[in-house]
Parts: C-alpha cells; sequence; structure tokens
C-alpha cells in the first residue's frame, strides 16, 4: 500500500535538506578562506621580514649590493626553507649549463663513487681512459674535498654531482690513499661510459652496472642478447653502490625485462597515484636475481622494487637506502630554474619504497674483514654475489624440474 507524503511535511523535509546543504557550504566555504587568509596572513609576514631586512641592508650595509647576485640569493634561501633535501634553485647560467650536460653523453671526471662511513667519497671504479684514469687514481681512494669544499653526510649527493660538468672545466680533488694526502685537478671531458661488464659464470650471466648513461638501455639490450648466445640460463643483476635520478632509463630497461603492465607509478602529496610508464608485451623468460645493498639508491632502487614486485627476480644483499622521491624542474622566467620533489616513485605494488628500502629477500652482510670497494665480484672475497649466484642456480633447477614433470 503507498503513502502519500503531505504537502507540509515535504515542504519541511525540503527546508531541512536546504539548511544541511547551507550549513555544509558555509562550514566548507569558511574553512577554505580561513585558510586562504592564513596563507595570505603568512606571506605577508615573510614579506614584512624580507623588506625589513633589505631596508636595513640598504641603509647600513658597508659593501655594495649585486642585484642579480641577490635575487638569486634570496630564491635559494627559499629552496633553502622548503626542507626538501634535494631542492635547489638554479641561476640561469647553471640552468643552461646542466641542460647542456644532460643532452650530452657523461661528460666528467670518470669515477664511481660510494659514500663512506664517515661522510668522504669513495673511488668504486674509474672508466678506462678516463681523466680519474690518467691521474692514475686508484678504486679504494679516498676523497676528502671537491674544490675546497670537505666532503660530508650531508653533501655527498652534490660533491658527487659537481664532478660531471661542461667540457673543459676543471675540478681540484684532494684525497687519501693509506696514509698519503695527495691533490690532483682534474679537466672534465666526454666519456664513453662501459655502463654494463657481463661474465658468465657456469650457466649464470652475471651482468654488473658501475653507472647510468643514455646509452645504458641499449647496453642492457647487447647484454641480454650476448647471454642468449652463450646460452644463459639466468640473469643476476648488480647495483650495489649505484644512485641516479634518471626514471626514463630505468624504466625502458625494465620494460626490456617484464612484460605488458604499469611498472611506474608516482604518489602524490594526497597519496594519489598516477601512472607514469608501462611496458610492453616483450620480456625476459630467464630467473633473475638483484644484487642490492644499503647505497643502492634512487631509480636504481626502483629497479629492484619493480623485478621484485612482479616476481620477475628475488633481491639479495641489503635493504636499499630509501630514496624513493621524484623530482621535477620549473623554469621561471628569467631564465633560472627550481628543481623540487613533486612526488614518490611506486612500482606494480602501489607500495612506494621511500624512507624505507627494498627489502632483501635474502639478507646477506658483506663480510667484515674484506674491503668491499676493491673486492666486489670476486666469488672467493663476495659473499653476496655467492648467495646471489645460489638463488639463481636454484631457480634454474626448479624451472627445470618443473619443465620435465609437466613435459
Amino acid at each position: 500500500m503507498n503513502k502519500k507524503i503531505s504537502l507540509g511535511a515535504a515542504i519541511a523535509y525540503m527546508a531541512i535538506v536546504a539548511a544541511v546543504v547551507f550549513c555544509l557550504t558555509m562550514f566548507y566555504s569558511e574553512n577554505r578562506y580561513n585558510a586562504m587568509y592564513s596563507n595570505i596572513t603568512e606571506r605577508e609576514r615573510e614579506y614584512a621580514l624580507l623588506s625589513e631586512i633589505d631596508q636595513y641592508a640598504r641603509t647600513n650595509y658597508a659593501g655594495t649590493i649585486n642585484e642579480e647576485t641577490l635575487r638569486a640569493g634570496i630564491a635559494a634561501g627559499y629552496i633553502s626553507g622548503l626542507d626538501d633535501p634535494y631542492a635547489r634553485f638554479f641561476t640561469d647560467q647553471e640552468y643552461e649549463a646542466y641542460q647542456r650536460t644532460e643532452n650530452q653523453q657523461y661528460v666528467g671526471i670518470g669515477v664511481v663513487t660510494e659514500q663512506d662511513v664517515d661522510g668522504y667519497i669513495r673511488v668504486r671504479s674509474i672508466y678506462p681512459q678516463s681523466p680519474a684514469a690518467t691521474a692514475q687514481m686508484q678504486p679504494g681512494d679516498l676523497i676528502v674535498s671537491v674544490d675546497g669544499v670537505p666532503a660530508t653526510k650531508d653533501n655527498y649527493s652534490e660533491l658527487v654531482a659537481s664532478f660531471r660538468g661542461s667540457a673543459g672545466t676543471k675540478v681540484l680533488l684532494a684525497y687519501r690513499r693509506d696514509t698519503e694526502e695527495l691533490t690532483v685537478e682534474l679537466t672534465r671531458r666526454e666519456i664513453d661510459i662501459p655502463t654494463i661488464t657481463t661474465t658468465m659464470l657456469d650457466n649464470i650471466a652475471y651482468l654488473r652496472f658501475s653507472d647510468i648513461s643514455n646509452n645504458t638501455s641499449a647496453h642492457l639490450d647487447a647484454a641480454i642478447r650476448q647471454a642468449n648466445q652463450e646460452r644463459a640460463q639466468a640473469l643476476v643483476f648488480d647495483i650495489r653502490g649505484l644512485a641516479s635520478d634518471n626514471m626514463e632509463i630505468i624504466g625502458d630497461m625494465l620494460d626490456t625485462l617484464v612484460g605488458k603492465m604499469t611498472i611506474i607509478y608516482a604518489q602524490d602529496q594526497q597519496g594519489e597515484l598516477q601512472e607514469l610508464m608501462e611496458s610492453d608485451d616483450a620480456q625476459v623468460e630467464l630467473p633473475m636475481v638483484v644484487l642490492a645493498d644499503n647505497t643502492t639508491s634512487g631509480t636504481w632502487e626502483l629497479f629492484a622494487q619493480v623485478l621484485r614486485d612482479t616476481g620477475k627476480a628475488r633481491t639479495v644483499g641489503e635493504t636499499t637506502a630509501g630514496k624513493g622521491t621524484r623530482q621535477s624542474f620549473y623554469k621561471l622566467k628569467n631564465g633560472a630554474a627550481v628543481y623540487l620533489t613533486v612526488a614518490r616513485y611506486a612500482g606494480p605494488s602501489k607500495e612506494t619504497y621511500d624512507q624505507v628500502g627494498v627489502p632483501a629477500d635474502y639478507e646477506i652482510h658483506y663480510s667484515a674483514d674484506m674491503d668491499k670497494f676493491l673486492t666486489m665480484g670476486d666469488l672467493e672475497y663476495d659473499n653476496q654475489l655467492r648467495k646471489a649466484l645460489e638463488i639463481a642456480s636454484t631457480a634454474v633447477k626448479t624451472e627445470t624440474a618443473n619443465a620435465q614433470a609437466n613435459g
């Protein structure tokens, strides 16, 4: 039986709904206004403080104010105040130089480094025929300052980035070799980087990455072709000690290895995910192991995360560094630019590794009595590599047994 609602009740109901909507709208508007007012008030305080400083400086400063330098300093100070460890302000000249460097092959001094426990920069390897090789620097050398700036735990990334730059420019290094104190001035130049070394260890291809360049994805394709020609039955990727922020090249390499899916996401401040890169159908079917450690950083961690998320590889070694943030450039009207953290990376699991790192499925710490930077890749001393080969070999035997059982 249908019940009819009286006109009065309907009007009362509509009035209640309208009142609720009005109250919610007012509440939202008031909160938004208060937030905007708060932002405006905070900005007014910032401008007032800056104006006061400027007034005192222009009235009392005994030196000469360079307006261009002053503007750059104000901008750099603002970026510093964001508490973003990766943010940076680039003047127009710095940004132009950076773009030239990015669009070229590697231009630098030719060293691959690790951060020492004391914050110094330890040379892990040296590219053949590079400025560092010509100057007879050696793996294990401990760089203690760059252009007079002492190396610390807080400026490692900044100092290592300064090894690259425009061809023909110079960098002064102070370093230690055992008890000897040495200095050398190196001239940056373009170097053809051999970013992957492939070694067959029985039926397993051991691919050791030394760095990343525009050609690394092509190097990986060539290394996999070589492994197939030599009838490799598994792959071990060694990315220990590597740091990179290059998502595109890492993504291209992952596209070679995994099947069709979204492989890279960006997570914004609200936790929302945006798809950044999708792989195609082609993939490598061999069992894989990723060898990483606590100095593996940035998008190299993403490499390990994606292969682990997809089940393509197991990880061996240590939990990675946990630098999972994505930065972007924003060009300003005067040609300068700011570099800001805009998101966090996530793999197919949609979980970010930022600040937590990518865990090792098999945690193996390097032999305490061994010099890691001189013995990595040597089966006699490298217990992490031996474990990775053991896991790869087990995976090969499992696949072979499964194939025989199904065949």
